[in-house]
């Protein structure tokens, strides 16, 4: 994504750095380091290999090398790199798991738009 005068627009969370809280962004978001709360993008989300965020997760797509505990929103495309590490359910419209990513939840596929939190009962239900 890019701004209107053209330069690229990422938020970077570097390795070392922590953050507690709620980030929401109109544009791409790279997380190397430790965010405890949710993350809400209209682009792309990046978890690089040292990155953990311990809370949900929305946005347009992601790449993920890192750990996320929490639910996993994805409007189109999700990736899951080789270290990858998700301990709760993913929705993707694609899913994308490499060989060595894990997954401890459920998974939906789906044309939809996102699954709302409130659609996350499903989730619940189908697991017990």
């Amino acid at each position: 994504m890019a701004t209107d005068n053209n330069y690229p627009s990422v938020n970077i969370l570097s390795e070392g750095s922590e953050l507690e809280g709620h980030l929401n962004s109109e544009h791409d978001v790279r997380i190397g380091g430790y965010l405890s709360g949710t993350v809400t993008t209209k682009a792309k989300l990046i978890v690089s290999d040292h990155g953990q965020i311990n809370g949900d997760v929305k946005a347009m797509q992601v790449d993920i090398a890192g750990k996320i505990e929490g639910n996993v929103f994805v409007k189109q495309k999700a990736v899951l790199r080789t270290g990858a590490v998700i301990e709760g359910n993913i929705s993707a419209k694609i899913l994308v798991v490499e060989e060595g990513a894990v997954i401890n939840g459920l998974c939906r596929m789906s044309d939809d738009a996102l699954i709302t939190p409130s659609d996350e009962s499903e989730f619940v239900r189908s697991e017990a």
